[in-house]
């Protein structure tokens, strides 16, 4: 008997083994947070989405710097929370187990109204589909609601084999249906997700599609597209692009306007903002600015269209680690 159950608990384990074996092949096919981080070169704790200066000088810190390194924080914390229930969900055993799907709960936190069901499928080689679903704890599994949802393509290395955290894919993060949980935050709209990251060394692209989300300036509910390009150790690029009411009625009626910002930088830190804002009230004009920074972020050159005259201070040429102007590529979404 003894002899019986020291080998069944050899095949036991050995199961397990490979059940656990499996589970990682599935886990790898899960998106990290890191794996959609928007990096640009911080300074300090006074650059993670606190409140900014409006009456900037040349030397200090730049506005528009300010401005991209804050909304690269609103697209990270976008998607740490989720991506991290994600991360914490799959790291438990999967409750089902088949050669081609992998699913985790329904699983509810002790004190937690909120009920998670997470699923992962494998279409192919390297290539998975997921999705999480949520409800109430008392509801229905009827109720059950697709809150996160997209494909990961593994990355490969040399010899063929997938390597964790790299890969690309596309997902939908839907605040509107999580605002329908017995437990959420206040967002509201829908956030695609589209990035690319090789391995460590390769070019890095991410593009987020934000659809009628809340202006915490205004409450009112809007539009925003981003795109961010890097090269590890050399630098990279952010666009970025939202449609509201630039004015906020000041001119006694509403209207949208386009503004869209491309800033560039150096590994170094130095680097420039292009701003050019369309439609709504600027029916014949276009307004446009620059702003270069050094490798503290301090303001060296400021030019404004809306300004007499146009350059506001510094000169181009001295102060711009990056000679001439570049747009954004976005395009509008408003006329």
């Amino acid at each position: 008997m003894k002899r019986i159950a020291a080998v069944a608990s050899i095949v036991l384990l050995s199961a397990c083994g490979i059940s656990s074996q499996k589970a990682d092949l599935f886990r790898k096919g899960i998106p990290q947070a890191k794996d959609v981080k928007v990096d640009v070169p911080a300074k300090g704790s006074a650059l993670t989405g606190e409140a900014q200066r409006h009456d900037g000088l040349q030397g200090e810190t730049a506005n528009f710097y300010l401005f991209t390194r804050t909304i690269t924080v609103v697209c990270n914390t976008a998607t740490v929370s989720v991506l991290g229930l994600v991360k914490a969900i799959s790291n438990y055993p999967p409750t089902s187990l088949t050669s081609d799907t992998a699913v985790w709960g329904p699983h509810t936190e002790a004190l937690s109204p909120n009920t998670y069901k997470f699923t992962v499928t494998k279409t192919g080689d390297d290539a998975y589909t997921y999705m999480l679903e949520s409800k109430g704890k008392a509801e229905a599994d009827s109720e059950f609601k697709i809150i996160l949802s997209g494909s990961h393509t593994v990355a490969t290395d040399a010899a063929g084999s997938p390597t964790e955290n790299y890969g690309n894919g596309t997902f939908l993060l839907d605040w509107d249906k999580i605002s329908k949980l017995p437990e959420h935050g206040p967002e509201v709209g829908t956030a695609t997700f589209t990035y690319a990251r090789a391995n460590a060394t390769a070019d890095v692209t991410i593009d987020i599609d934000f659809h009628q989300v809340k202006d915490n300036e205004t409450g009112k509910l809007v539009d925003a597209n981003y795109k961010y390009d890097a090269t590890p150790a050399n630098g990279g690029s952010f666009q970025f692009q939202m449609a509201k009411d630039l004015d906020n009625g000041k001119n006694g009626r509403v209207a949208v306007e386009n503004m869209a910002i491309k800033s560039r930088w150096l590994q170094t830190g130095a680097g420039r903002s292009d701003v050019k804002a369309t439609g709504g009230d600027l029916v014949t004009t276009v307004a446009t600015a620059s702003e270069c920074w050094d490798e503290n972020f301090a303001s060296q050159y400021l030019a404004t269209s809306w300004t007499t005259p146009a350059s506001v201070w510094g000169t181009e040429s001295a102060g711009c680690s990056f000679a001439s102007a570049e747009y954004s590529t976005l395009a509008p979404l408003v006329p």
